[in-house]
């Protein structure tokens, strides 16, 4: 058994080595048409050509895009592990024999807006998320008095599309941590409790450090996540990577090119997090988990 292990292992990596041979030597003969492409004046008319010139001519927009595309992604995961703390505690609450009816309405209530929160977010599109919170937020602000070009300096499509995701976010982590916060042993909790800790004392110190740790394979997942789907923001206006793509398309009349240069880009952000976070979860000694869609 453990000899056919091994050769199937061997089998394994003599493909990839053979791939990645092939991969070198293909992208090696693509040299030459990248330089012509470079190097012409107007936009080549076959595929190669015109993807290396648009990338090359559009390296600007597409910087700018991959820059505001990880921002969003990186920042929105961090303000919704925060908000996804308080969600989280609002959802574990369970009536005690001791509380009185204020603290029983209030644990019930947090609760139920925690249940429903996540229910709805889960339950509708990133994108259609997008264009309720920027246009309420719009018609907000314009309901002040603010002209447009005020309200635009204000909410901006980069801070709604931030938000956006952040809110998005906090649903899928709250989910995540709950999940981490029961599968650590309950004995633990009872045994910090034996020894005199408040029962907050004991989520704070010692049962929500574990969770946090099972979970961080998954909060890393979402972040890559946030990195393809952030790629809806562009419906409102936002400059992301997709935002720029379809507008190098836009400029060339070439969306075929244009669009494989994104898939390329998104590709390459997605697999370097992924290695980011697979060596964090090792380092922590966390258990890989599988990269599920959040939308």
């Amino acid at each position: 058994m453990r000899a056919k292990r091994h050769l199937s292992n061997r089998i394994r990596n003599l493909l990839l080595l053979v791939c990645f041979a092939a991969g070198g030597i293909w992208l090696f003969s693509l040299i030459p048409t990248f330089r012509r492409a470079v190097a012409a004046t107007s936009n080549p008319t076959d595929f190669m050509g015109s993807l290396f010139y648009m990338l090359w001519n559009g390296r600007t927009l597409f910087g700018k895009g991959v820059k505001t595309t990880v921002i969003i992604a990186l920042v929105g995961t961090a303000v919704a592990f925060v908000l996804a703390v308080l969600l989280t505690f609002l959802r574990i609450q369970t009536p005690g024999r001791g509380d009185s009816p204020l603290v029983l309405t209030l644990k019930q209530l947090g609760c139920g807006f925690a249940r429903i929160y996540v229910a709805v977010v889960r339950g509708t599109p990133m994108m259609v998320q997008a264009l309720i919170f920027y246009y309420a937020g719009f018609g907000l602000f314009r309901s002040t008095g603010m002209s447009i070009a005020e309200v635009s300096k204000i909410w901006s499509f980069f801070l709604s599309g931030l938000l956006t995701v952040s809110f998005n976010s906090t649903a899928y982590l709250s989910e995540v941590l709950r999940g981490g916060i029961e599968s650590v042993d309950p004995g633990q909790g009872e045994a910090a409790r034996s020894l005199g800790m408040s029962t907050w004392k004991t989520m704070l110190l010692v049962i929500f450090p574990q969770a946090v740790k099972n979970s961080i394979p998954a909060i890393g997942n979402e972040f890559i996540i946030n990195i393809k789907d952030s790629s809806v923001l562009s419906v409102i206006g936002c400059y992301d990577l997709m935002f720029a793509t379809t507008s190098v398309a836009g400029i060339y009349y070439k969306a075929l090119p244009v669009y494989c240069i994104a898939a390329v880009i998104y590709l390459i952000l997605t697999l370097f997090s992924s290695l980011i976070m697979k060596l964090i979860a090792k380092r922590m000694d966390a258990v890989a988990a599988p990269l599920p869609s959040s939308n």
